[in-house]
């Protein structure tokens, strides 16, 4: 094999290990699935504060990722602002990342997040798969990326401790989109 090959090959391998644990994706074969977004979304209903209730992650990234983890979703004069805070695991320190969206069709739970600062790069399509508002809602993102694709889920709840009942109407959500839910890692809420 060519030095250009295996120095292709290891580039292609170090981005991708770089992708997953900056972005804590998980790869799988084949294309995105196929999934729909909440249909007669409502904003105004859904802004507020969301916790994290548990996510795609790979053991790896369980180990450091962050706990307490919840998310803000604010309407301003026509401006949406996410906002995701967290406790680092290791430093206990609080870390927050906070983007832009937009929502480019009222009608649905899409929306296209940008925690760089800059709209060129980093947008990322959020589908909103499922929610009722008041206790639970489900979140996907995915891209593809030649014969594979990189997604995330989430599970966010308005409690930091939700019902059973609560989180097996978002785990319905994850079944009828025929994702996998074994793929889900409880969010470390404790000592928040």
């Amino acid at each position: 094999m060519s030095n250009y090959i295996q120095v292709s090959i290891w580039l292609l391998i170090a981005a991708g290990c770089y992708q997953t644990l900056v972005r804590a994706q998980l790869f799988e074969r084949g294309n995105c699935p196929e999934v729909k977004a909440f249909p007669d979304f409502n904003l105004n209903e859904y802004v507020g504060k969301w916790y994290e209730n548990r996510k795609t992650i790979s053991n790896f990234q369980n180990r450091i990722a962050q706990r307490c983890v919840n998310v803000q979703f604010n309407e301003t004069d026509g401006k949406i602002i996410v906002k995701n805070s967290g406790i680092q695991r290791f430093t206990r320190r609080n870390i927050v990342l906070s983007g832009h969206a937009r929502h480019p069709d009222t009608t649905k739970g899409e929306f296209i997040v940008n925690f760089l600062g800059n709209a060129s790069y980093a947008d990322e399509k959020f589908v909103i798969l499922g929610t009722d508002y008041k206790t639970y809602s489900v979140l996907w993102s995915c891209v593809d990326v030649g014969p594979t694709h990189l997604y995330n889920l989430w599970v966010h709840t308005r409690d930091p401790n939700p019902s059973s009942e609560t989180v097996e109407m978002a785990l319905d959500v994850v079944k009828r989109n025929a994702l996998d839910e074994t793929k889900l890692r409880m969010t470390n809420r404790r000592n928040c």
